[in-house]
Formats: structure tokens, C-alpha cells, sequence
């Protein structure tokens, strides 16, 4: 049976001026459903990987496709749908909304995305429902629900970013340094939960850290100064 590929990035570049090339990526691939470790240190640039797969960051060449759909070509606008309707994203800084509640938070990608919205049941009803299945999954009790976010401690924060990652099933989940302010306790905890959830909702996972050690728990691990072929050469 053929394997689906939800990433897909080939012989990429990108620099800020044309005088200099800070990133050529030769390939990276992610399966449907598979988790993928991929370890940089600070300035190896995994913040400019990223935005170059979010479509934030257009290439200076290369093809960057996800779920089939080549990203390098579309509009700003086109770019953005494709982001919000495939990839959900935990940030290292969790980037919550202190002024919407945990149920509000974790809904948003589905005011942004008809498709999600559809997959999370279509109505607005139907949509907080798979938030409070999600949220309950995870741990955080219905009393919570209305909560404003600032109330919660950094785990229950946490929580809440993966639910907003999941609601509506993007195909890839990308986790930019979430476990940075952990312990090793909770960060394995954390970890252990996110791949849990990956494969209930069989999403794919690239999780971004200059831990190494956290690459046991992925299916496979990828070193991104070895990946760069700039700093490869």
C-alpha cells in the first residue's frame, strides 16, 4: 500500500538577499502519520524552516508541497488557507489569547478554516463539542471550559495548545520548542501525551528541539545543520 506523503520538501533555499544563502534543504519528507524528531541549535535555522513549510517565508527556489498541494507560486492569502487548514501548530511560546476562554481558544482554527471546521462537525455546536471531547481527552475538566487562560497553570496551558492544534484534524502537527520550559518530568509527560493524540487522529508530527535526547520518543530523527547542505558544505 502506497504511503501518503504529507510533506514534501525538495532542493529548497533561502537567503534575505541574494548575496547570501542561509538554508538549502536537499529533501525532507513526512509520511501520514509519522513523527519525525528534527534537532537544531540556536541560529541552525529551524525558525526559517519553518516559516518556509508554514508558507510565512516564500523560497528563493525548491518545491514545498503539503498533502499534494505545491505552496511555492500560491498568493499570500492562498498560503495562509493552506496553513490553517493542514498544519496546527504549537508554539514554544504557546501564543494563547489571554482574552478568549479555553473553549474559545481551542475552536479558533475553525473560524479560520472552512475545511477544519467541517471536519470538527460543520456547525458551531457541533464544533464545541469536539473541542470539549478534545479538551476532556486531554485532562482538563468541563469546569474549565470558561476559564480565561491566564488562569491556568503552564501544563494546563499546555494542554489547551494541543487541543487547538487537533480540532478539525490538520494533517501535520509542527511543535516549535514547546517542552523548552519544562522540567524532565512534565517534558516527557508532555511528549508521551502530543504522539498519543497523533496517533488517535493519525496526523503527522514534526516536533523541533536542540534537546537530543528527547529523539527517542519519534519515529525517526533528523539533525538540521546535517540536513543544511550551507553548513553541510
Amino acid at each position: 500500500m502506497r504511503t501518503e506523503t504529507v510533506l514534501d520538501v525538495r532542493d529548497v533555499t533561502f537567503g534575505y538577499d541574494a548575496a547570501e544563502t542561509l538554508l538549502h534543504i536537499d529533501e525532507l519528507k513526512i509520511a501520514r502519520g509519522e513523527s519525525v524528531f528534527l534537532r537544531g541549535p540556536s541560529g541552525s535555522g529551524k525558525s526559517t524552516l519553518l516559516g518556509l513549510i508554514g508558507g510565512v517565508l516564500p523560497p528563493r527556489q525548491g518545491h514545498i508541497s503539503i498533502c499534494g498541494t505545491e505552496m511555492t507560486g500560491l498568493s499570500a492569502g492562498r498560503r495562509d488557507q493552506m496553513r490553517a487548514t493542514h498544519l496546527g501548530i504549537i508554539f514554544q511560546q504557546l501564543n494563547l489569547l489571554p482574552y478568549l476562554n479555553i473553549l474559545q481558544n481551542v475552536t479558533l482554527p475553525c473560524r479560520f478554516s472552512a475545511l477544519r471546521a467541517k471536519r470538527a462537525g460543520g456547525e458551531s455546536q457541533a464544533i464545541a463539542e469536539a473541542a470539549r471531547r478534545l479538551i476532556g481527552e486531554l485532562g482538563i475538566g468541563e469546569d474549565f471550559l470558561t476559564r480565561n487562560v491566564g488562569t491556568l497553570s503552564i501544563g494546563q496551558q499546555q494542554r489547551v495548545a494541543v487541543a487547538r492544534a487537533l480540532i478539525g484534524g490538520p494533517d501535520l502537527i509542527i511543535a516549535d520548542e514547546p517542552t523548552s520550559a519544562l522540567d524532565s518530568e512534565n517534558r516527557d509527560r508532555f511528549i508521551e501525551l502530543l504522539n498519543a493524540q497523533r496517533k488517535t487522529y493519525n496526523c503527522s508530527l514534526l516536533f523541533v528541539s536542540h534537546d537530543l535526547s528527547l529523539a527517542k520518543y519519534f519515529d525517526r530523527s533528523l539533525d538540521l545543520p546535517q540536513l543544511n547542505q550551507v553548513r553541510a558544505s
